[in-house]
């Protein structure tokens, strides 16, 4: 057994703890785990490897409470949960948002990951045990998985921003500006990208099977820079964008549904897919955007009409026939990045730097897909970026985008709402321990 110390930033970084007060401190004992201390000394191959092989199952850390959350604030789906009423109330501005309640998980979830990340980085700085391309392998995947936890944390934080610095958790920094959140987020994964470049020509282990066509230094590279490609494009930097574009994945005459995976298992010690529709918790897409999807629309398979409307009455009353049927099976997995989302981004940034026409034919490439006529509206670059954010809507249903993308445009008064008492919040609160620890430390 060994001895650890707990304290309350450090668990909120790892998970949700909220105690009053931050200073506190206890020396436990841990009969299950090995002390942080163990894998930072001269760790063995085996020990990296298993620290590596944590980065990809702690990735899915929170990401169940993330979807839905970023999907009822941005009015897409709603979580008819039938013993908690406040994904229905609270999260559509009902009442008031509460920064200990359990959906801060959509930030505090993405802790153990950059936990995990920061652990890895650490080791493979103080072990002989590898060469310098093993240790580039474990430190370019911990950097982009660091960066894609912190860009989900921010998401749901928006102009709270996040701290950037947590290496030491009784001396973590200040929380950072949006705009200085979003660049340290871009050099973390710059960094990883660098990384990958001496990783040489294979991993020292098997990644998961969710990464198939993304497990070597090149390929995984591949999906480092599709994530620094949304942070550049929440970023506003167009230039920078078309720059990362080609050193992704994006494809724009290919399989749309390409990119890298979580995996689960319903058999322990795995996990299943935590988005199943169960009877006390029924995910539903917004009646208001279904009702207005094109007639022919492929992409209203993501949802499934009931022949009676599902109505939820716990403190709002709304109605809606469309179930979500995009997850139907312990072990289907949930897509981080799909080349789709690559193709609209692609769209994006013709939008943007005035190329109007590579903009209609990227535009076109999905309307086709999803079985539609060519886009026939206006060519100017605002109706370019609002025929992307439709297409945006549905291609990209249930994977956290909606609110996030009408939030960087300025248009979350765009957003219908579906009972007139509901509100599109901004962002979450900073939970609950993050503030008293900085009451406590000014």
């Amino acid at each position: 057994m060994k001895k650890h110390t707990s304290f309350l930033l450090a668990t909120l970084l790892a998970g949700s703890f909220t105690a009053c007060n931050p200073l506190q401190t206890e020396e436990v004992i841990d009969p299950n785990f090995p002390s942080v201390g163990a894998v930072t000394n001269n760790a063995s191959k085996a020990q990296l490897d298993a620290l590596s092989v944590g980065q990809f199952s702690l990735a899915r850390n929170g990401l169940a409470t993330y979807l839905l959350v970023t999907g009822t604030i941005g009015k897409e789906l709603f979580n008819f949960n039938g013993t908690e009423s406040r994904w229905m109330t609270e999260l559509n501005g009902v009442r008031l948002i509460d920064n200990s309640a359990f959906y801060n998980t959509a930030t505090t979830g993405f802790g153990l990951p950059v936990r995990q990340a920061n652990i890895t980085l650490a080791a493979v700085g103080n072990t002989s045990s590898v060469s310098d391309a093993e240790k580039n392998g474990y430190r370019g995947i911990a950097n982009t998985f660091k960066g894609l936890a912190y860009l989900q944390m921010l998401n749901a934080q928006g102009t709270n921003g996040v701290r950037l610095n947590v290496e030491d958790p009784f001396n973590p920094s200040k929380p950072a500006t949006y705009a200085e959140s979003l660049a340290g987020i871009a050099k973390f994964l710059d960094d990883g990208a660098a990384q990958l470049d001496q990783a040489g020509a294979a991993f020292s282990y098997t990644l998961p099977s969710g990464f198939a066509g993304f497990n070597t230094p090149a390929t995984f590279k591949r999906f480092n820079r599709a994530i620094a490609l949304r942070v550049a494009i929440y970023q506003a930097d167009w230039a920078k964008a078309a720059t990362l574009l080609p050193q992704t994945f994006y494809n724009a005459t290919g399989d749309l549904n390409v990119g890298p995976r979580n995996t689960y298992n319903a058999t322990p010690p795995d996990i299943q897919n935590p988005l199943l529709n169960t009877s006390s918790s029924q995910i539903v897409g917004v009646k208001e955007v279904f009702d207005r999807a094109e007639p022919g629309d492929k992409r209203l398979a993501k949802v499934r009409v009931q022949a009676a409307p599902l109505t939820y009455t716990s403190g709002v009353t709304y109605s809606t026939p469309y179930l979500t049927n995009m997850y139907t099976s312990g072990s289907d997995p949930i897509p981080i990045i799909r080349n789709e989302e690559l193709v609209l981004i692609a769209a994006e940034i013709a939008a943007q730097q005035g190329n109007a026409a590579e903009s209609t034919r990227l535009i076109n490439i999905i309307r086709t897909a999803a079985g539609l006529p060519n886009y026939a509206g206006a060519t100017t670059k605002d109706a370019l970026i609002n025929a992307i954010l439709k297409e945006r809507q549905y291609s990209l249903f249930y994977e956290g985008h909606r609110w996030v993308d009408m939030r960087r445009y300025n248009k979350l008064n765009e957003i219908i709402l579906p009972v007139p008492t509901m509100k599109v919040l901004e962002r979450l609160e900073r939970p609950v321990a993050e503030v008293n620890w900085d009451v406590f430390n000014p």
